[in-house]
């Protein structure tokens, strides 16, 4: 009998958020579906085993109304009903404008993580700067963990 060893800990808390979140959309199989994956894939990341991109984190976030942040780290709400959730206009023109000097930092912190590895194709780069960026709104700085582990995901 094969044993499977125990999941890391921080992807744990990723994937128990993800089946918690799963409860009020569906099964892996509809997800995978929405977010136009394999379902293996899903079923990966809901025991642990690996976890999801970038893109795919956002499409996540879309089709199950699940805020980004509470997904990758645990802070904060999970539900974008309740209210949390920016609306879609961009940046300077609502209510948040951009913050060049966040962005700057959010640039510095991404980019430096990158340097050792081999340059991202610029759509994957922009994902991970502007996912970066959102995440760094509500505390007004960057969370190196959390790019660190996002410039994982993008690999």
């Amino acid at each position: 009998m094969t044993t499977r060893p125990p999941p890391q800990p921080r992807a744990a808390g990723f994937a128990a958020r993800l089946r918690e979140r799963l409860e009020h959309f569906g099964n892996a199989a509809a997800l995978a579906l929405a977010i136009q994956r394999s379902e293996s894939a899903v079923r990966k990341w809901l025991r642990g085993q690996s976890e999801p991109n970038v893109t795919d984190l956002r499409a996540i976030c879309d089709v199950t109304q699940t805020r980004l942040e509470w997904l990758v780290t645990g802070r904060g709400v999970a539900d974008q009903a309740e209210g949390l959730r920016e609306p879609d206009v961009p940046y300077g023109a609502g209510a948040h404008p951009l913050d060049l000097a966040l962005l700057e930092r959010v640039l510095e912190a991404v980019d430096a993580h990158l340097r050792t590895a081999a340059p991202l194709p610029s759509f994957k780069h922009a994902a991970l700067v502007a996912t970066c960026y959102d995440l760094s709104r509500e505390s007004g700085s960057p969370d190196a963990q959390v790019i660190a582990r996002l410039v994982k995901l993008t690999r």
